[in-house]
């Protein structure tokens, strides 16, 4: 049994009408580190909170998702991830409260366990349709998503806070369930100012020096490692230049951090020549 099932229960003990919760048993349903992060995540944000802090925890370890909710007065909540031998277990709770935690546990853990369902059954409904034919899916075409990664939300993927560093991440993501081949240039994938300077996106090299030249909070704080950072970067890089038929991409673009209205993308049809752009609006 993990140790923030024992927190739950033994409050709702406390609590004497209030039936327990039963904490999501990682035991039964497996969960890799990665996945308990950002999972843990998005249940704080799906239930209104701001992310405040966060820092992933890697196998071995421990991380730590901070967030607030300002419902008549600040309300801080932590929820620590635990990542051992066992698998990742969770323990949440409302910052500088003693009592009373089980209707915030209560909810962090519903919101967890529904993400989690969620993203299985969606999962599940991708792997259903990827195994029909082409034409018998219900999801057809050639889509583009770009989604800009602000704030504390890049730390998922980077151990780097790389906004501080004043560079935007944006995952791209390309699916061409189609018959027809593409030909597609990542460089050509632009960002659009909210002024309308359109802006390719940054070189890794000159990522990284962006990020060497940022200054540390205090004398205190280490610098950054610009080496695993560099493997990081390079191994979550969009770098595809073809889309075969019925086939997918994605990864990440590196711009400037600035204020962007919308992404644009050329594909092109390789037996017609033929060019065609896709606007994402943000």
């Amino acid at each position: 049994m993990h140790r923030a099932l024992v927190v739950v229960v033994a409050v709702a003990a406390l609590a004497g009408c209030t039936p327990p919760i039963r904490q999501f048993d990682l035991k039964q349903q497996p969960m890799t580190c990665e996945e308990a992060n950002r999972n843990a995540y998005d249940a704080l944000k799906a239930m209104g909170y701001l992310i405040t802090a966060f820092t992933p925890a890697a196998p071995g370890g421990e991380g730590v998702v901070k967030g607030a909710l300002n419902d008549e007065g600040l309300q801080s909540v932590t929820v620590v991830i635990t990542c051992g031998a066992a698998g990742p277990a969770l323990d949440a709770s409302e910052d500088g409260k003693w009592l009373g935690q089980l209707e915030f546990k209560r909810g962090f853990y519903l919101a967890f366990t529904g993400m989690v369902g969620q993203r299985k059954s969606a999962a599940a409904a991708a792997a259903k349709q990827a195994a029909l034919p082409l034409a018998e899916r219900q999801e057809q075409g050639f889509d583009v998503l770009v989604k800009p990664l602000r704030g504390l939300d890049a730390r998922m993927d980077f151990a780097v806070d790389l906004n501080a560093a004043g560079i935007l991440p944006v995952r791209v993501v390309i699916h061409n369930r189609t018959t027809r081949r593409y030909q597609i240039d990542p460089d050509d994938i632009v960002m659009v100012r909210r002024d309308g300077e359109r802006v390719r996106p940054l070189a890794l090299a000159a990522a990284l020096e962006r990020v060497r030249q940022t200054p540390r909070p205090s004398p205190e704080t280490p610098p950054p490692d610009l080496t695993a950072l560099s493997v990081q970067m390079k191994g979550t890089l969009f770098a595809a230049t073809e889309m075969r038929p019925d086939s997918s991409a994605g990864g990440y673009l590196f711009y400037p951090a600035a204020a962007y209205k919308q992404a644009r993308v050329r594909a092109t049809e390789v037996q017609s020549g033929e060019a065609e752009g896709f606007v994402v609006e943000f």
